[in-house]
């Protein structure tokens, strides 16, 4: 019990000691935002969008909140309809330093969809997934490669989830 009890105090001291950083973070992705369509939404939609995002958050050590606005410009489809796509969210984004410069990165957030077409408009929301790595310039600047996981809570014409690829810059303040 004593050997414990010391253990959890020490690991406290060093805990306490370590000097804790809270930063303002601002971004920008780019995506590719992969869609499994079903036979109908293929008339209204496309299976790909690309998108940018504009990011704010905060990240107190590693460990923070981000939100996002996504949306990109109108894609024409084989049927000749026009569509697009937008989502805005939050992440909780965890970071995990492998080296000085790279680190590892997961994220778990909310995401609320839009796919406007010039016939209907689709909303739908979900969790969100993501996992990438993070290169580091310095303490202030980094750029940010993540892959992203929807899962949709209101299917849209089948489609119950939702791919992403981003690639981005972070700035911190």
């Amino acid at each position: 019990m004593k050997k414990g009890l010391a253990t959890l105090v020490f690991g406290g001291i060093i805990l306490t000691s370590m000097p804790a950083r809270a930063d303002i973070v601002f971004g920008a992705d780019v995506y590719k935002a992969f869609i499994d369509t079903s036979q109908e939404l293929d008339f209204y939609g496309e299976d790909n969008y690309d998108t940018i995002a504009a990011v704010l958050g905060f990240d107190f050590s590693g460990v923070g909140i981000e939100g996002f606005y996504q949306t990109g410009d109108d894609v024409i489809n084989n049927n000749n309809r026009t569509s697009k796509l937008s989502s805005y969210g939050v992440d909780f984004v965890l970071r995990l330093p492998t080296s000085e410069y790279i680190d590892f990165v997961g994220s778990a957030g909310y995401v609320k969809y839009n796919l406007e077409t010039d016939l209907k408009e689709f909303e739908t929301d979900g969790l969100r997934l993501g996992i990438g790595l993070q290169f580091n310039f310095n303490k202030y600047m980094a750029i940010r490669a993540m892959y992203h996981y929807s899962a949709l809570t209101e299917e849209i014409n089948d489609i119950k989830s939702i791919n992403e690829i981003s690639a981005g810059i972070r700035i911190k303040f």
